[in-house]
C-alpha cells in the first residue's frame, strides 16, 4: 500500500508537469531517456520571501520543481515531510489491525533521501515592467496584426542544495529568471499555451509570469544537475546500489564515483606508482579510428562558448547578431543555439590577427535524415568584415565539406556515410605551415599556408532546410571554442619542465580517457620513449565547478587513467611515472570565464 500511495502521487506530479510543461520548451526538443545510476533526492520547505509571493505559491514552486525532478530520471524524489506524515498515518492505519494481515505496509520500509533541496522566493513580479514593442527574433507563431503590448515578469529564489547527514551545504545560488509575452489588444490573433499553473500560480496561465517561473525552475533543475557530485548516483534500481553511501572499502574505479569517506582531503592526492582501481576499469575509449586523427586542441583558450549562464527562448548572449532568427533552446536537458533560417553570427570578441598557430571547434547536430539538407560554415573574416575564407559541412546527411579560400574552392571531400542522429563536430587546426580541417575523427583537408591571408576573426553561417519547419529539424550548434596553439612537448619540457595539455579529454564527472585524445597522448608516449632518463609526474586539474573534494578525487583518478594507458599503450615502466590529483587547487588562469575555467582543466606532466 505504501508504494501504491507514492505511485499515485508520482503520478499525479507527472501529470501536473505534463499540463504545465508541455508546450514550454521549443517544438524541435526530444525527450533523451536517462540509463545511469539515480540520486536519491527530497524538495523540503520552499520559503516565500517577496511581498507578492504567498506560502502557497511558494509551496507550489516546490511541488513543480519536484515534478521535474522526477521527470529527469537522474532522481529519485522521496515524498515531502508533509507528505511523509500522510504516509506514516497509512502505516499506523495497516498496523492497527483494521487492515487485511499482510495487505498493508511495514514500518522501516521508506527510504531516506540523501540530499534537499530548499530555498527561499526572494522576488516576486508579475508586472516587472512593459512598453509597446515588436515580435523580434521570437520563434512563436503570431496571428495579430497591431496592438501588440510587451510585459516584463521577474522572479528571483535562492536555493540550496544539502548534504542530508552531514548538513553540508553542497551548492547555494542565486536563480534569477525574466521573461517577456506579448498579447494582441485587437480581434484576430493572439496565442496562448493550453496549459495550468499549479495552485495559486494558475492566475499567471499564460502570463511573463508563467515563462519566468519555468525559466527559474529550469536553471534550478540544472544547477542541482551539475552540482550534485557523482558518488550521490549510487541507486542502480531493484534495490541495488552502486555502493553504500558513506561506506565501502573499495577504491572507486576512475569512471566511477568515489564513496564520500575515500574523496582525498584538501592538498594533493598522491597516488603510488603501482595502478590502483584503473587495473579493473577502462581507463580509455577505444582509439582504433583515431590512429589518423592529428588533431591537438589549442593551449591558451581565447574565446568558449560553454552555454553557462544562458536563458532559454533568448538569443544567445556571447554572440552578435548580423542576420536571421536565433535563439536559446534545451534538448535532452541541454541548452544549444538554434537557427531557424539563414543566420549569421559573430562571436562576441575583438577583431585582431589571429595567433600563427591555433585550433577552432564547433560542435553541430545532425538530424540523421538523408532528406534534411542544412549546413553549417566556419567563416574567417578580414578586416573589413568580408568572408575571405570558408569551412563548410552541407548536404542531405551533412556529409559533404568544402574549404575555400578568396572565392576559389581549395579542398571538398565527401563522406561515405551520412553523419548519424546527435551532435558531430567541425575543427580547424592551423600552423605556421598548414591549414586542416576536420569532420569528427576524419580530416577531410589539409592545405598549405595562403600568402596574403590576414584574416581577424570567425563568423558563423547555417542555413535549415526549407522544409525545416514542417519538419520541425532547424540547425542546431554550440560549443565555439578558438584557442591559441603552444610549443612542442618536447620545447615545453626543455624550457619550464613542465607539460600543459588540454587534449587529454574525458566526459563530465568520468576519468575514462575519450578516444579525441589520442594524438596528444601519442605525442607524450614518444616523448618518454625518446628519453628513457626522463622521469613525470602526471597532474590532474579540473576547473572550480562541483565539491572540492570531488573534484580532487576525480583529478587523481584522471591521472590513474593516463599514467595506465601510457604504461599499457607505450611500454612506459610504471617507476617513472607518479601521480597526483590537484583539483582545483591550483589554477592558471579565472574561474570566473568559460574560457578561464575550459584553461584550468588540463593535464599536466611534471619532470622529477
Amino acid at each position: 500500500m505504501l508504494r501504491s500511495v507514492i505511485n499515485i502521487r508520482l503520478i499525479g506530479l507527472l501529470l501536473i508537469l505534463t499540463l504545465v510543461c508541455g508546450g514550454a520548451v521549443a517544438d524541435v526538443e526530444e525527450t533523451l531517456t536517462y540509463q545511469g545510476n539515480r540520486a536519491r533526492i527530497a524538495v523540503g520547505t520552499i520559503k516565500p520571501k517577496a511581498d507578492r509571493c504567498t506560502r502557497d505559491m511558494a509551496a507550489a514552486i516546490g511541488e513543480m520543481l519536484s515534478t521535474t525532478l522526477v521527470n529527469t530520471e537522474k532522481f529519485i524524489v522521496l515524498a515531502s515531510q508533509e507528505e511523509v506524515g500522510e504516509l506514516a498515518d497509512e502505516i499506523d492505519l495497516a498496523q492497527s489491525g483494521y487492515v487485511e494481515e499482510g495487505r498493508g505496509p511495514d514500518k522501516g520500509l521508506m527510504e531516506g533521501a540523501d540530499l534537499l533541496i530548499t530555498g527561499a522566493v526572494t522576488s516576486f513580479e508579475p508586472d516587472a515592467g512593459g512598453s509597446g514593442g515588436g515580435l523580434g527574433g521570437l520563434t512563436k507563431k503570431a496571428f495579430g496584426k497591431v496592438g501588440i503590448d510587451s510585459k516584463t515578469a521577474k522572479i528571483e529564489m535562492d536555493i540550496k542544495l544539502i548534504d542530508i547527514r552531514t548538513r553540508r551545504v553542497l551548492k547555494a545560488k542565486t536563480i534569477k529568471a525574466e521573461s517577456k509575452n506579448w498579447k494582441v489588444g485587437m480581434d484576430g490573433g493572439g496565442w496562448t499555451e493550453d496549459v495550468a499553473m499549479v495552485g495559486d500560480l494558475g492566475m499567471y496561465s499564460n502570463e511573463p509570469m508563467e515563462k519566468a517561473i519555468r525559466a527559474a525552475l529550469a536553471q534550478t533543475i540544472d544547477m542541482v544537475s551539475k552540482e550534485v557530485p557523482k558518488e550521490y548516483y549510487r541507486y542502480q534500481g531493484q534495490g541495488q546500489y552502486t555502493q553504500e553511501y558513506g561506506g565501502g572499502q573499495t577504491a572507486p574505479a576512475p569512471n566511477a564515483p568515489a564513496a564520500a569517506n575515500q574523496m582525498a582531503p584538501t592538498g594533493t592526492a598522491t597516488a603510488t606508482a603501482t595502478a590502483t582501481a584503473t587495473s579493473s576499469a577502462k581507463v580509455a575509449e577505444d582509439m582504433t579510428i583515431y590512429s589518423k586523427y592529428d588533431f591537438i586542441p589549442g593551449d591558451k583558450v581565447l574565446f568558449y562558448d560553454d552555454m553557462s549562464n544562458e536563458e532559454e527562448g533568448e538569443f544567445p548572449f556571447r554572440w552578435n547578431l548580423e542576420r536571421g532568427v536565433l535563439e536559446i533552446i534545451r534538448m535532452g536537458g541541454e541548452f544549444w543555439i538554434m537557427c531557424t533560417n539563414d543566420g549569421r553570427i559573430r562571436p562576441r570578441m575583438k577583431d585582431a590577427p589571429l595567433p600563427e598557430e591555433y585550433t577552432v571547434e564547433l560542435e553541430f547536430y545532425s538530424w540523421g535524415d538523408e532528406n534534411n539538407y542544412s549546413s553549417f560554415t566556419i567563416s574567417w573574416v578580414d578586416a573589413k568584415g568580408s568572408n575571405i575564407a570558408q569551412y563548410a559541412n552541407s548536404g542531405y546527411g551533412l556529409n559533404h565539406t568544402m574549404i575555400s579560400v578568396k572565392g576559389k574552392t581549395i579542398a571538398s571531400k565527401s563522406l561515405p556515410d551520412f553523419t548519424t542522429k546527435g551532435p558531430h563536430k567541425m575543427r580547424i587546426m592551423a600552423t605556421s605551415r598548414s591549414i586542416k580541417c576536420y569532420l569528427d575523427e576524419e580530416r577531410v583537408a589539409n592545405i598549405p599556408r595562403v600568402d596574403d591571408f590576414h584574416p581577424v576573426g570567425f563568423r558563423l553561417e547555417t542555413s535549415p532546410d526549407w522544409r525545416a519547419a514542417e519538419k520541425e529539424k532547424y540547425c542546431l550548434f554550440r560549443g565555439f571554442r578558438f584557442a591559441e596553439g603552444g610549443k612542442s612537448f618536447k620545447d615545453q619540457m626543455a624550457e619550464t619542465g613542465r607539460v600543459v595539455t588540454h587534449g587529454i579529454l574525458f566526459d563530465k564527472g568520468s576519468a575514462t580517457i575519450k578516444g579525441q585524445s589520442f594524438k596528444t597522448l601519442k605525442n607524450i608516449g614518444d616523448m618518454l620513449t625518446d628519453d628513457p632518463a626522463l622521469r613525470v609526474c602526471i597532474e590532474g586539474h579540473t576547473d572550480s565547478d562541483g565539491a572540492d573534494d570531488f573534484n580532487m578525487t576525480l583529478s587523481r583518478q584522471r591521472a590513474e587513467s593516463v599514467r595506465q594507458y601510457l604504461t599499457t599503450t607505450y611500454g612506459i615502466a610504471a617507476d617513472r611515472l607518479e601521480c597526483q590529483g590537484k583539483g582545483e587547487s591550483s589554477p592558471i588562469d579565472t574561474n570566473d570565464s568559460p574560457e578561464g575555467k575550459a584553461n584550468n582543466r588540463r593535464v599536466e606532466f611534471v619532470k622529477l
